[in-house]
């Protein structure tokens, strides 16, 4: 195997690699600078990390996938897997961002936790290319996140 393998896509290029990427990072950046501007338990480079790793992760499917065709047609490698996988993980990361006061009558950090599950599953998104999915999902988190978060005061009379 020569050394310019090592760095070869075949399903997709290096710079349509790096947008997927960039794109993640933008996006979990404005999410998570939200929920730190909040003063919530998780800051934006959480965000950055699970939006560009997952992304990641759904390229190397994409890739694994392509080379698996490429050299054996016995081979079956299930995306939805990898999808399924890095969900439930980061279910777990999420889970860890919401805290119950000792009061008993409150839990927060929900959004926050529901936030970097979205995070994840737009990595995902942007690593399978899907940017229009990954675009709508990320507009309607901010729009949740920031509008609603502005209304709870007037609305429920609750910050956030």
């Amino acid at each position: 195997m020569m050394i310019n393998e090592f760095f070869t896509l075949n399903s997709i290029g290096w710079g349509e690699a790096a947008i997927r990427i960039c794109l993640a990072i933008l996006f979990g950046f404005m999410i998570g600078f939200d929920r730190g501007s909040k003063n919530k338990p998780v800051d934006y480079r959480v965000y950055m990390i699970v939006a560009s790793s997952t992304c990641l992760l759904a390229m190397m499917g994409v890739e694994m996938t392509n080379h698996s065709f490429a050299t054996s047609e016995n081979v079956e490698l299930g995306l939805l897997r990898i999808v399924q996988g890095v969900l439930t993980g980061i279910g777990f990361l999420g889970a860890g961002a919401i805290i119950q006061p000792g009061d008993d009558t409150k839990v927060i950090g929900t959004a926050t936790g529901a936030s970097i599950w979205a995070a994840g599953s737009m990595g995902l998104m942007l690593g399978f290319g899907l940017y229009v999915l990954a675009l709508m999902g990320f507009a309607v988190l901010l729009l949740i996140l920031v509008l609603f978060g502005y209304l709870k005061k007037p609305i429920f009379d609750e910050n956030d």
